[in-house]
């Protein structure tokens, strides 16, 4: 029976999806502090929804162990211990460094433009010393290179890693004076547009070594003597 009134249904998954997008890249950019506490309550207000949406999308980070629950059902943003953190930012090394090489051939003119608008982006941060913008064009840099590497498995395996290690990035803003000289993402781009895979592969690789000697020393971590630490939050 016709009713006369022009409705669309309402895609219910679609704003699960949504909140949990949101979440996630901002986790994934260093949006979060390690340690900081996430509610549904909070992320629906500022989101704009409900709580149910905000939960599910909480629940879904916390099973790809971007977030902990605490025994009182709050969620926070882990603080990994200094080995898990290593052997996090040791895996990104060698994945995302595989996925420049393999995007060097594949990116197109139009990529091209977007990395070097995101150069620019960042090399205007790192003047300002702006650690969310830099964060902001830190990755839409890296993420811009390795969508369009062949393998879909290894932007995912790379989107997960991400999301552990991401808000252990804040800890740049300890002194920011010196980020520029971790960064070598400057000379990734010009060798992926000279189209020099294994220049601009061992260039992202070493952005991410140089980024992890640097936390090692100015983050903040949990006790690697008591496993009860490993990935909680305070």
């Amino acid at each position: 029976m016709k009713t006369g009134i022009a409705l669309e249904p309402i895609d219910f998954q679609s704003m699960h999806d949504q909140v949990y997008d949101q979440l996630r890249t901002v986790l994934m950019r260093g949006g979060f502090e390690p340690g900081q506490k996430i509610s549904g309550r909070m992320v629906g207000k500022a989101l704009g929804t409900s709580e149910m949406p905000a939960r599910a999308a909480l629940g879904r980070l916390l099973a790809e162990r971007a977030l902990v629950q605490k025994s009182n059902g709050t969620f926070a943003v882990p603080i990994a211990t200094r080995r898990r953190f290593q052997e996090v930012m040791e895996l990104r090394e060698l994945l995302e460094g595989h996925a420049t090489f393999q995007a060097c051939d594949r990116i197109d003119d139009h990529g091209l433009d977007e990395l070097r608008r995101s150069r620019d982006g960042l090399a205007r941060a790192l003047e300002e010393n702006n650690l969310e913008r830099y964060l902001d064009f830190n990755q839409k840099l890296k993420f811009g290179i390795y969508r369009y590497c062949s393998s879909e498995t290894l932007r995912s395996h790379i989107e997960l890693l991400w999301l552990q290690c991401g808000p252990f990035l804040r800890h740049l803003s300890t002194d920011p004076s010196k980020v520029r000289a971790t960064s070598y993402c400057e000379e990734a781009v010009d060798a992926l547009v000279a189209r020099d895979a294994r220049s601009a592969s061992a260039a992202i690789s070493r952005d991410i070594r140089s980024g992890l000697e640097f936390l090692l020393v100015h983050g903040s971590f949990a006790d690697d003597s008591d496993p009860r630490l490993a990935g909680t939050a305070t």
